[in-house]
């Protein structure tokens, strides 16, 4: 593996373990066992070593949206697909865990950032639309407001990791995703038919069956 590339798996973890604001070049380099010199070589500072990895979070993602497309029309399809966008949010989780102070502090990837939150956003309107379209969501005497979903389930994607910090409930990378996932499903079951009900009702067994175990 190139040195640089070195850099970037050790920086990531470190951010995610400690926190990127808690962290400066120097404490990169220590962990690496190099020079900060040797470190400035690959990245002039922290600044890029993030900026760095943002581009790698964002590429990351963007694939995923477009995966979305063709993640089918069930619901047990969709939820797979959250799986994974939330085990690669995870995998980048020092970006959650206080979006708005990093944003200001890294101006370079703000704006991107925010796009990126946008196109999540419209790609979850577009799931929730076609799982109404094929019968998957039906209002029956309440009135599905997509919006309103999009909305809360935007929350959980952007906002899970920092809500379970606060509440100090250090989760693992399983718990985080399962958690995550039954309240979306917790969003989605007044609309769901008999079948879907039954079908949260097999996650969210699963989910406490694993985190007894």
């Amino acid at each position: 593996m190139k040195r640089r590339d070195v850099i970037l798996e050790v920086s990531l973890r470190l951010f995610n373990e400690e926190g990127e604001a808690n962290l400066t070049a120097v404490d990169i380099s220590n962990e690496l066992d190099i020079s900060p010199g040797n470190l400035y070589y690959h990245f002039k500072g922290k600044e890029e070593i993030v900026g760095a990895l943002y581009e790698q979070f964002e590429a990351g993602i963007i694939l995923l949206l477009k995966d979305t497309k063709e993640a089918g029309d069930t619901l047990e399809e969709h939820w797979l697909h959250l799986y994974v966008v939330l085990e690669y949010i995870y995998y980048y989780r020092f970006f959650f865990r206080n979006i708005t102070d990093l944003l200001q502090k890294y101006t370079a990837i703000d704006n991107r950032f925010r796009r990126l939150i946008e196109q999540q956003y419209q790609s979850i309107h577009t799931m929730l639309n076609n799982l109404l379209d094929e019968g998957v969501l039906a209002g029956g005497d309440a009135e599905i407001r997509i919006d309103e979903l999009a909305d809360n389930m935007m929350l959980i994607y952007t906002h899970w990791f920092e809500f379970q910090n606060l509440r100090k409930r250090q989760l693992d990378q399983h718990n985080f995703i399962q958690s995550a996932i039954l309240q979306i499903m917790t969003l989605l079951a007044p609309y769901m038919g008999d079948l879907q009900r039954q079908f949260m009702k097999e996650c969210n067994a699963l989910y406490q069956r694993d985190k007894q175990g």
